[in-house]
This record gives C-alpha cells, structure tokens and sequence, in this order.
C-alpha cells in the first residue's frame, strides 16, 4: 500500500455520502486502494422531534483494527444539527470513516469531500 501522490492525481470527483445512523459503529467511508479523500465537512442532524440523540464519528487508519473518535456521543437536540469539523481531514487508502447513534434512526449523516484517485 503506497500513499496516494495528491500532486499527481489522475481524476479528482466530488463526494457526497449520506446515511442514517444506527446504533452500531458503522463505516460510511472506506477509501479505495489507490484513493484518498479530502473531506470538507461532516454534519450530523437530529432528525427525531422529540428527543434529543447523540451522535459519534470515528476513523480508523489501519483497515478497521481500531478507530479513533472525532466526536464520541455528542448530545443533538431534537430537529438541530451540527457540524462536526472545523478544517479538512484528509483520508489515505483503506482508512475508514465511522458513524454511530445512541436510538436507531434518528441521527443522519452528511459527508462532503473529494476523492483523489492516483
């Protein structure tokens, strides 16, 4: 597994990847061999009208071995959302972008970036 020379990079496509989170950590994002991804922004909603959900958002950067929290049960309020990054974050090949809920359905996700494929 060779790193992805981004100054070389023979297509460039815009990403949007969205899911409902379940309760289990589940990977949304499993870059390609021979890709990486710049990811722009990560929102997470609240999308149930009553009660608040929290929401977790992990990578791992050995192909799901471990993962690493970015946000770890944050409290959404009912019908709000959140943006969870701050600059981007660069994904390297076989790296996992993770998302989870505390109730089943009521949080949604939204990834915006760029897949850069050598």
């Amino acid at each position: 597994m060779a790193q992805v020379n981004i100054a070389n990079v023979a297509t460039i496509k815009p990403t949007l990847v969205t899911a409902t989170a379940g309760t289990s950590l589940t990977a949304i994002i499993d870059v390609a061999t021979d890709s990486c991804m710049k990811i722009d922004s990560i929102y997470v909603s609240n999308i149930d009208g009553t009660n608040t959900a929290t929401a977790s958002i992990a990578v791992s950067v050995d192909n799901g071995s471990s993962q690493q929290y970015i946000i770890k049960a944050v409290p959404v309020p009912p019908g709000a959302s959140i943006s969870v990054l701050d600059t981007p974050l660069f994904l390297d090949e076989t790296d996992l972008l993770y998302h989870q809920a505390s109730a089943a359905s009521d949080i949604d996700v939204v990834v915006s970036g760029v897949e850069m494929i050598d």
